[in-house]
């Protein structure tokens, strides 16, 4: 059943921040000035006048002492079970939670070559927009990898299991992570660095800090994000210097996720050193082979044009982000997941400029990319609810799209 106007006004955020701050006796001027937003933003927000926006999100999470998670929503429980999801992530939680193989069968585990072809194929099945499908698989693939890390005997083949097992982890982080499960995504990571550092591979640590800085992104805690990062680019970038194809892959990725965590830090120069930082980028991938992606993190050209309209909307540039968005093509087969996300981006540009009708064709490409991902994602229901408020009668299309999200 689609919501009323009044269940709707309770699932906006704005609505939610406007309840956190009365709860500590602040007016809207205290919010804006603890926020470092303007006044007429708090307004607008509380109001439903405007979509909150993933930087202001993160600016009144900081503020206001909570956890993002009570801005947003999530998770969107009512959501979860009907698609059946709630009850993966309960044994998602536990495998990633335990450190030791416990499947007492006696069976051996699978040659650790064998075992990477399940991670790869999941793998792909996330690239590719079916993210949902991997979680029913995760547990089994880390209670295994741990039997064969605490089997094999010290060299590659230990190196290669301790490497699929970071990798095992980091399906579990994403999978956690996208469903709107934050704790349970940092415990992978804390899982993943453990297996990582036995893996022989230099930069898989990068993986890490690169997913990490999610959590910061999402609380505003920019200046810890970016400290990270900047650790991080520092130790791989003179390999990168010296054209390690490895080093760069990573190097650029680094200097995306420093891109987006400056575009919202609302401080002197960040807007130019977050252009900065996509130039970087798009160097880098422009030596890289096509094709070329050790870490899963879709680095490349097309990958760098996304990035740059997701940093020019945060920076308030919707009109260059727009244009620039419209022209982006996607190769042949290239990732849905990223796809899905640039599309939601556009709708957010789209409803920001009062372009509805092109909002909700971003929203609806944004689904046919990666549905799971598109319907659990905070910036999908924000910007149907803004839709709904719009001026006139919502359409039909937007009423079922609507009732598709849950909102």
């Amino acid at each position: 059943m689609p919501r009323s106007g009044d269940e709707r006004d309770d699932a906006r955020m704005g609505k939610r921040i406007q309840g956190f701050r009365k709860a500590r006796g602040w007016t809207q001027h205290g919010l804006a000035q603890r926020a470092h937003i303007s006044y007429s933003t708090i307004t607008k927000i509380e109001t439903g006048a405007m979509p909150v926006s993933p930087t202001v999100q993160a600016a009144c999470a900081r503020a206001l002492r909570v956890h993002i998670t009570d801005i947003t929503g999530q998770p969107y429980v009512d959501n979860l079970r009907g698609d059946q999801l709630d009850e993966l992530v309960q044994p998602v939680r536990l495998a990633v939670a335990n450190p030791f193989h416990v499947t007492a069968t006696g069976i051996p585990p699978r040659p650790v070559r064998e075992i990477r072809s399940d991670i790869d194929r999941l793998d792909a099945l996330r690239v590719h927009g079916r993210g949902a499908e991997i979680g029913p698989h995760i547990p089994a693939l880390i209670d295994e990898l741990l039997h064969a890390v605490s089997m094999l005997p010290p060299g590659r083949d230990q190196e290669l299991a301790y490497r699929l097992l970071a990798s095992s982890y980091r399906l579990a982080y994403i999978f956690a992570h996208r469903l709107g499960y934050p704790e349970v995504g940092l415990m992978a990571l804390e899982r993943q660095d453990f297996a990582a550092a036995r893996s022989g591979d230099p930069y898989l640590k990068g993986v890490i800090t690169h997913c990490r800085s999610n959590f910061f992104l999402y609380h505003g805690a920019f200046d810890i994000g970016l400290a990270g990062i900047d650790a991080m680019t520092r130790e791989v970038d003179t390999a990168a210097g010296a054209a390690d194809p490895h080093a760069m892959s990573m190097l650029g990725s680094l200097h995306l996720k420093a891109a987006v965590l400056h575009s919202r830090r609302r401080v002197p120069g960040a807007a130019q050193t977050a252009e900065d930082h996509v130039r970087e980028a798009a160097v880098l991938a422009a030596r890289l082979p096509a094709d070329f992606d050790p870490y899963g993190l879709v680095f490349d050209t097309t990958n760098v044009r996304l990035h740059r309209v997701s940093v020019r909307l945060d920076l308030g540039k919707v009109g260059e982000a727009i244009e620039d968005g419209e022209k982006v093509v996607f190769p042949e087969g290239w990732a849905r997941h990223r796809v899905a996300h640039h599309h939601m981006d556009l709708a957010r540009g789209y409803e920001r400029v009062r372009r509805p009708d092109k909002a909700l064709r971003s929203l609806v490409s944004a689904r046919q990319a990666e549905p799971v991902q598109t319907r659990y994602h905070p910036t999908t229901h924000e910007t149907v609810l803004a839709l709904l408020s719009g001026r006139g009668k919502p359409s039909e299309e937007l009423r079922r799209y609507a009732r598709w999200v849950g909102v």
